[in-house]
């Protein structure tokens, strides 16, 4: 019996949709409008963050923003200033304040506060925020010049010797997309260490390895051509 009715019923509806068409085509814009309105609160377009409450938990260590640095500040072991650029940009009449976030998991030298006034301030970068402090958000912060490979800043500090792992960034070990960064962070370190390269130069007594590696170093110097030796990187 109620096999031989399901053709019935389908076939008032359909003629009711037939002849309240222009009340579907409401109800359909109506939902089709209440999803739209659902997904910009998700992903907040036009949303500019000036300070790290600004930035919603579901954000975290999932969405990557953008922004203009511009300043570093050297106040809680070295901060970004940075504007950051909404995914829907439009102007706005209000004084401008900057983001503060801080390089995830790194604590930056004097050399290295300067190699990033000379690299990034004044330019684009993109952050990926960790998790948020009172005063700032920690990021995972890249950077690229046109048509050349993107960099992960804090990596690129660290291998220089222009900055050091912190030992208070813990938080990095709980998750499987921190891990890596931090475990990138450690092999950049070993790096550094190996090559006193920057603050290692004055903590780490040069080793047999290393001042062979000099040796050679400078003899190569001494015969091949300078173009050579730049390709080389000696």
């Amino acid at each position: 019996m109620d096999k031989e009715r399901m053709p019935v019923v389908f076939q008032k509806l359909n003629t009711f949709m037939e002849q309240n068409n222009r009340a579907v085509e409401f109800v359909s814009y109506g939902i089709a409008g209440v999803g739209l309105l659902f997904a910009l609160y998700r992903i907040k377009p036009f949303a500019k963050f000036k300070k790290p409450s600004d930035v919603p938990n579901r954000f975290l260590k999932t969405t990557e923003f953008e922004g203009r640095v511009t300043r570093i500040d050297p106040a809680h072991g070295t901060l970004l200033l940075v504007d950051h650029i909404p995914l829907l940009p439009f102007p706005r009449l209000s004084k401008n304040k900057y983001l503060p976030i801080k390089l995830a998991g790194i604590n930056t030298t004097s050399h290295g506060i300067s190699w990033l006034q000379c690299l990034i301030n004044g330019k684009n970068v993109k952050f990926l925020p960790l998790d948020k402090k009172k005063d700032y958000l920690n990021c995972i912060v890249t950077f690229s010049e046109k048509d050349q490979e993107r960099i992960n800043i804090a990596e690129e500090l660290v291998k220089l010797g222009f900055g050091t792992i912190s030992n208070q960034e813990d938080h990095l070990l709980k998750n499987k997309s921190t891990l890596l960064y931090y475990k990138s962070l450690v092999r950049a370190d070993k790096y550094a260490q190996f090559n006193r390269n920057g603050y290692w130069h004055f903590v780490k007594e040069p080793t047999l390895i290393w001042k062979i590696k000099i040796y050679f170093s400078d003899k190569l110097k001494s015969l091949l051509p300078i173009s050579i030796i730049k390709q080389l990187n000696i």
